[in-house]
């Protein structure tokens, strides 16, 4: 195996080994401390995670939480680029909004929970409505910032060519502003996989113990925690969530990458 193998081998190895480490010592704890129903078991989040994938539990959960993110991811898209190209583009329409948008940005997805079961119901629309505000605000700055920043001189020689506004907006704006729209983009799949998160939390809270179906995995928490107490299946959901996000955050990536290869790094 060449120098270079042997390095790359390592920085694979070298993490695994700690965390494998890690999990070792912290099974003779809570076995040493009979602390275990406080405090998961790496060997029982290993067999409980394979018990709800084998069962299908773990799978329709975060296939429900996953297709509220990716509607809320769209319709903030949808509602967010648009936006932000207008106030970045336009100096009266940024004076106009910019006051409302910047104060309706300082209030938090979650706090808005409350009114959302109240105007939605405790179903899918109140934890979709949370999701989409908490993805839309990540769109807009980035869309305005990307488009006040394109080259002023791009847009001059696109004006002594004789390109009007909308295709100065679709030749010159729109594809210098896509890297910073790419970002927010990430941002936004951030805040919207928090905010679903938050929201099934809230609304599972709400709905325990009244015999409903299971509709998210922020649910299925709260139904583990409540009625099951099962401190091992909370801590593979907990996983569960951050593997997810971490691929999703891999995939946008990649998508970035194939479709602006120039911002590529």
């Amino acid at each position: 195996m060449s120098a270079p193998d042997l390095r790359r081998a390592s920085r694979i190895a070298l993490p695994l080994a700690v965390a494998l480490a890690l999990c070792v010592a912290w099974e003779i704890a809570v076995r040493m401390t009979n602390s275990h129903g406080l405090v998961p078991l790496p060997s029982g989040v290993v067999a409980t995670g394979w018990a709800l994938t084998k069962s299908g539990i773990i799978v329709d959960a975060m296939s429900g939480s996953l297709k509220r993110v990716l509607i809320g991811f769209v319709i903030g898209g949808t509602l967010g680029i648009p936006v932000g190209i207008a106030i970045g583009t336009v100096a009266a329409l940024d004076r106009m909004f910019r006051p409302v948008l910047d104060g309706l940005r300082s209030i938090a997805p979650i706090a808005w929970i409350p009114m959302a079961i109240l105007w939605l119901g405790v179903r899918g629309d109140a934890a979709l409505f949370v999701v989409a505000y908490g993805a839309v605000f990540p769109f807009i700055v980035n869309a305005s910032l990307a488009a006040r920043w394109v080259d002023r001189r791009l847009i001059a020689a696109a004006r002594a060519l004789g390109a009007n506004r909308w295709m100065i907006l679709r030749a010159v704006v729109l594809p210098g502003a896509m890297p910073m729209i790419f970002t927010g983009a990430r941002i936004a799949l951030a805040f919207a996989w928090a905010s679903i998160v938050a929201a099934e939390l809230a609304i599972g809270i709400k709905i325990a113990g009244q015999g409903r179906s299971v509709a998210g995995i922020g649910q299925l928490m709260v139904e583990t925690l409540y009625v099951k107490r099962d401190v091992d299946a909370l801590v593979f959901y907990m996983l569960v969530i951050g593997i997810v996000s971490f691929l999703i955050d891999i995939g946008l990536r990649r998508v970035q990458r194939r479709m602006l290869p120039w911002s590529a790094g």
